[in-house]
């Protein structure tokens, strides 16, 4: 039978929302899980305006993602907050980043995070800005750290133990400071170590690294590397593409892994500075063309 518009009508009074906020009244928990789905912390600020019950959930967040600009002005907002939840993951993007801008929320950062640390500064061209270095702090608690500096300086920490720390990042970072590469990333401060990539990097001319637990290590353009000692020995895969310099004094490579795998080695060699030690495990070696009897055109590689 078909119903009149006055009955229509009032079904729909009834179905009509009472004004409730049925949204609000979600557990914390809850909100949160919906705040993780949008992309940046910016937009999950902007929930804020909604009612006072959602103005501070934003900053509970495990996660947290910054790009550009505009997100700058909330990294340390967030990351200050009292009795915060440890964060498993945080990652930042900027462009043309000051290095006393990242040095500012770092070491809030290195207290609260439990996971993974990105943090890529896009720097328009190739010049070096002298700025000042960026001190990193001691992540005691994060599992993995990638930095992408655009040839910021960086200042590494000469003291604390990365204990939970497994892979370690670095590209584009010109080192500075005291403290060598090779103290922070071998086992008494990084007993956990188990990949660790350096690419395009300077300021590193000698790095000694002595690991009970590093599986992977990739070298990428450590431009002015004069000197690597390694002693890993579990170490399964090696790469060392276009680090060394070839003709320059001093050069000298000491590299013992019993365990590897795979090494793919893209550089200088000369049997003189080159020592591999025993490598019965090895399954696959790439290598730059070494010429058997010599080039006369290079002094690159010799055997």
């Amino acid at each position: 039978m078909a119903q009149s518009g006055g009955e229509v009508a009032a079904k729909r009074t009834n179905l009509a929302p009472s004004g409730e906020d049925r949204l609000s009244a979600l557990p914390v928990d809850i909100l949160v899980l919906i705040l993780l789905q949008l992309d940046t912390i910016t937009e999950a600020a902007r929930t804020s305006v909604l009612s006072r019950r959602w103005r501070r959930i934003w900053t509970l967040l495990p996660e947290l993602t910054f790009r550009s600009a505009p997100d700058n002005r909330h990294v340390l907002e967030v990351l200050a907050v009292p009795e915060a939840p440890a964060l498993r993951r945080i990652h930042v993007a900027t462009t043309d980043d000051a290095p006393k801008s990242v040095a500012a929320w770092l070491p809030l950062a290195a207290r609260r995070l439990s996971g993974g640390l990105v943090y890529h500064n896009m720097v328009e061209g190739h010049e070096e800005k002298e700025q000042g270095a960026i001190a990193l702090p001691c992540f005691g608690n994060a599992t993995r750290i990638d930095l992408n500096l655009g040839f910021a300086a960086l200042a590494l920490p000469s003291i604390g133990t990365f204990t939970g720390l497994t892979e370690l990042c670095l590209e584009r970072v010109r080192f500075q400071g005291t403290c060598e590469l090779g103290d922070i990333v071998s086992s008494p401060r990084c007993p956990c170590l188990r990949k660790l990539h350096i690419r395009h990097s300077r300021g590193v001319a000698r790095l000694t690294v002595h690991s009970e637990s590093l599986f992977q290590m990739v070298l990428f353009r450590l431009n002015g590397l004069r000197q690597l000692n390694i002693n890993a020995p579990v170490l399964n895969k090696l790469v060392l593409h276009c680090c060394f310099i070839p003709n320059q004094p001093q050069l000298i490579a000491n590299i013992s892994a019993p365990q590897l795998l795979s090494l793919i080695w893209m550089d200088a060699y000369d049997p003189s500075y080159v020592h591999l030690g025993n490598m019965g495990q090895l399954k696959r070696l790439v290598s730059s063309v070494i010429m058997v009897y010599g080039n006369h055109h290079s002094g690159c590689n010799r055997r």
